[in-house]
């Protein structure tokens, strides 16, 4: 690094250090005032802890403001003591003297990127745990009462009774999916006997595989199994079998015959042609459209890699009118459900959240926007463009702080003698046209009256470009 590029640093760096913090102090205060009945039993320390989680967030506001009045001042500073002018008569270009600036901005848009995709959402959730640990009213404030949510992705359906955010905890869980593709079930009935023109059987078993590559199916003994009607003793003599061997009137064959639906299948080991009774009954069918799965449990945790479920109980409807679905009791975990914590706050937070106020600035984190649009591959058209200008805002917003050192440099650098509180009058000009020019940028894409990136992406494009042009012509 060239000792001029030291030397821009450090001017820059303590103008840069003292606007941060006046900023974000003037804000903490702003919002104390505002909203003081938050506080009101909340003890000193967690106060300070709350601001101190909140500031990832706010940084995205204060930092370009900050970093647009230190560049204001500094190159004002700089240019009225002509050290502009002689840096420019040594031969040095002001597009190279202000790559110490440009590097700046770079740095802190990363900065504030991995911010508030990182640290933005743990410290809103640890703000929301520390107001709720202090709320004594109101002891279930910290809980989301009653919500429904869609995976459309997968298919499943969730309704939950309490929610927590902060914990990731549910109570009161009711979960429906379908049956995979290739379920299928196979009952068994160890004897079965021909009597009065219908089979009859003592007990079955049943075993139901949720899909083709079900290692662990579902299995229960019964008397009562959902059977279509079984062929009559004539029938089963004259089906086809492998191998047919007479002994004392019985026939030993291994018969396998379709009968009814694709994929329905009947076999037996044995018939005894004397006494009407069929051995070792097996029907094999594929499990029809509309079968499902619904699981209740009365409350789940997050272990990290999966949801442990308490008091699980999966019921395993055949088709839309079974009456007597395959119960499951016990069960504490579900492998294949893989929405999280942080997808089911996704889902949360885009559900009640205040469209008029999110006209203002993107509010949701890259992950949720991706979270909630791989629950919902199918949008309305409006919705879509309201998260694909959340989107692309999200993207933008960082890049605020590179932005803003192309438009300060050319409103500084003039050689003359300028007043004083140029650099203020001038960061508070820009910011309010940067305001108003991103207000309507949102407002444009979110509404679907220009595309959702040209919308977010509009302040952006029009500044650097302002600034491009306009450090052009700087003599």
């Amino acid at each position: 690094m060239r000792l001029l590029d030291r030397y821009l640093l450090r001017e820059l760096l303590l103008p840069l250090g003292v606007c941060l913090g006046g900023f974000t102090l003037f804000w903490i205060a702003f919002d104390l005032l505002r909203d003081m009945a938050r506080f009101q039993k909340v003890p000193w320390g967690d106060m300070v802890e709350y601001y101190l989680w909140g500031l990832p967030e706010l940084l995205n506001t204060t930092m370009p403001i900050a970093l647009l009045l230190a560049l204001l001042h500094t190159v004002t500073h700089h240019a009225r003591h002509h050290e502009l002018t002689a840096i420019r008569a040594a031969g040095i270009s002001l597009w190279r003297t202000i790559v110490p600036y440009l590097a700046v901005g770079l740095v802190l848009s990363l900065a504030l990127y991995w911010a508030g995709e990182n640290l933005a959402p743990r410290g809103t959730r640890r703000q929301e745990a520390l107001l709720s640990t202090n709320r004594t009213d109101d002891v279930a404030g910290a809980w989301q009462a009653q919500f429904h949510f869609e995976n459309q992705a997968r298919q499943r359906s969730w309704s939950v009774g309490r929610f927590r955010p902060a914990s990731g905890d549910m109570a009161a869980v009711r979960l429906l999916m379908p049956l995979g593709p290739g379920a299928r079930r196979e009952v068994t009935v160890p004897l079965a006997t021909w009597t009065n023109g219908a089979w009859t059987w003592a007990t079955a078993s049943e075993r139901l595989w949720r899909s083709a590559d079900d290692a662990n199916p579902a299995m229960r003994q019964t008397r009562f199994t959902p059977l279509p009607p079984l062929p009559g003793t004539n029938d089963w003599l004259t089906w086809p079998g492998r191998t047919e061997t007479f002994t004392n009137g019985v026939l030993r064959t291994n018969i396998t015959a379709p009968a009814g639906s694709v994929g329905t299948e009947w076999s037996a080991v044995a018939f005894d042609s004397r006494t009407g009774q069929l051995t070792d009954l097996t029907f094999r069918e594929s499990i029809p459209a509309g079968a499902q799965r619904q699981f209740l449990a009365d409350g789940a945790s997050w272990t990290g890699s999966g949801w442990w479920f308490t008091n699980g109980n999966e019921y395993l409807f055949r088709n839309r009118q079974d009456r007597e679905p395959l119960w499951l009791p016990g069960v504490e975990r579900l492998e294949e459900l893989d929405e999280s914590p942080e997808v089911i706050r996704s889902e949360l937070k885009i559900a009640n959240f205040n469209r008029a106020r999110a006209m203002q600035r993107p509010q949701l984190t890259l992950q949720e926007i991706l979270d909630y649009r791989r629950l919902h591959p199918v949008l309305k058209p409006d919705l879509r463009s309201w998260l694909e200008t959340q989107l692309h805002a999200r993207l933008a917003a960082p890049w605020t702080c590179l932005v803003v050192v192309l438009i300060a440099v050319p409103f500084a650098a003039p050689s003359g003698r300028r007043n004083l509180f140029f650099g203020v009058a001038g960061s508070i000009g820009l910011a309010f046209v940067f305001f108003v020019v991103q207000r309507v940028g949102f407002a444009l894409g979110q509404n679907g009256i220009v595309p959702a990136w040209l919308g977010a992406w509009l302040p952006n494009l029009a500044f650097a470009l302002t600034g491009l042009a306009l450090t052009a012509r700087v003599r």
